[in-house]
């Protein structure tokens, strides 16, 4: 194999061969101190040296379109490995950059010379870059740092890279899709108990019929419901009980879960979360694996209404498929499924089915999962995974806390 090209990694635009301690300044003026000379010549050794050590680690001759130039929420410490470069732990790691607002988590990768630190947006990203970037650590003793934005599927190439990935998902991978898991009575009957249950809470609180309950939240484009417990969009975990509209699951989605046991055999889950949500032409969802921590290991979705295409990928493998979501139909993921590929609804007005175009209309979906009462993952996806995330941790030992004292007081 040739030599990797340093010359494409984002310092190649540094001329480093007028970096020599001996240069020659053209005029006083323009001049920088010997110290100063000798500063900036062994930056750009410590730089070359590093973005050298990633390119050999992961077999690769440039850097080029992997990195992003923009504030992303994952920043890529170059430099800093577990059981390599820079002998760096999670604790030390994050005692660099959890003091810094939307810290998320650290993820190091077994004998690789870099590691990531992930942020909930990039703008709070970009404060700990500004702060951190080719400047000396003190955590690690004066190291300098070197570090680059990075997309999701960036992060998650490097972090889970999977070479000889399947592109197929289908039942063996955790994927089961069921057509006419109910008829189209039921789905009537379905959306009509969805409007009772709205004027039901509409007389509750006095509020004229043609108000809408205070319990369905605008998401972008789209409108949800929660039943059982709430979610919160912004952390991206199981939000504020007053948030759901009831404590407990409509009594008319119960039969369905009897028969998503005969469906999928395998389906043991006693769920005890459903989120409705009604999408109107145009809208979707964004890509995303939903919170492995908040949630067990198995979703269902049943679609009503108008069909829509569903999108999967698998970042950290390019892996990418298309399921035709008919109404009344399910889809159960579990497993890889769940846990390792990501799905979403393109927004968009019409989707392309075998060569046709098709125009969207108005959907709506039933979502069912049960809480996760432990709070851990140990799945071996780190990119897509929030087992590490400082909130999710402030959760455990909170919820620790309060069992020790319940069980202090019994």
């Amino acid at each position: 194999m040739s030599s990797p090209d340093l010359h494409e990694a984002p310092f190649a635009a540094l001329d480093l061969s007028s970096d020599s301690e001996h240069s020659t300044p053209q005029s006083d003026s323009e001049a920088l101190s010997r110290r100063e000379r000798k500063a900036q010549f062994r930056l750009n050794k410590h730089r070359t040296d590093a973005y050298a050590a990633f390119l050999r680690s992961e077999t690769l001759q440039s850097t080029a379109h992997l990195f992003d130039p923009r504030p992303r929420k994952t920043l890529c410490i170059i430099n800093l490995g577990l059981g390599a470069a820079g002998c760096a732990t999670s604790s030390r790691l994050e005692q660099v950059f959890s003091a810094f607002a939307g810290f998320e988590r650290v993820v190091l990768k077994h004998n690789k010379p870099f590691s990531f630190a992930r942020f909930r947006s990039g703008d709070e990203a970009k404060v700990a870059y500004d702060a951190v970037h080719e400047k000396p650590c003190d955590v690690f003793g004066g190291k300098l740092l070197f570090i680059e934005y990075l997309t999701h599927v960036q992060f998650a190439r490097l972090a889970d890279h999977e070479p000889q990935s399947s592109q197929v998902l289908d039942e063996s991978r955790g994927l089961f899709y069921v057509p006419d898991f109910i008829t189209k009575s039921e789905e009537q009957m379905i959306m009509q108990s969805i409007r009772d249950d709205e004027e039901r809470e509409l007389r509750m609180r006095g509020i004229q019929n043609d108000a809408q309950s205070d319990k369905w939240f605008r998401i972008q484009d789209r409108f949800v419901k929660h039943y059982g417990h709430s979610f919160d969009y912004h952390t991206k975990h199981v939000g504020d009980a007053s948030l759901a509209a009831s404590l407990e699951l409509p009594a008319w989605i119960r039969p369905y879960i009897e028969r998503i046991r005969s469906a999928v055999p395998s389906y043991t889950c006693q769920p005890d979360q459903l989120t409705i949500q009604r999408y109107p032409p145009g809208s979707g969802i964004a890509f995303h694996a939903d919170s492995h921590t908040a949630f067990t290991d198995t979703l269902v979705i049943v679609s009503l209404g108008t069909p829509v295409q569903m999108d999967f990928r698998k970042p950290g493998a390019d892996c990418f498929t298309s399921v035709d979501l008919q109404p009344r139909s399910l889809v159960l993921m579990t497993g890889e499924a769940r846990y390792g590929w990501e799905h979403a609804i393109r927004i968009r007005r019409s989707d392309l089915i075998d060569g046709t175009v098709r125009k969207r209309c108005e959907r709506w979906s039933l979502t069912l999962r049960t809480i996760s009462q432990s709070l851990e993952c140990s799945c071996s996806y780190s990119a897509l995974c929030d087992s590490n995330d400082a909130m999710v941790r402030d959760l455990r030992t909170r919820k620790h806390a309060k069992t020790q004292i319940t069980q202090g007081s019994v």
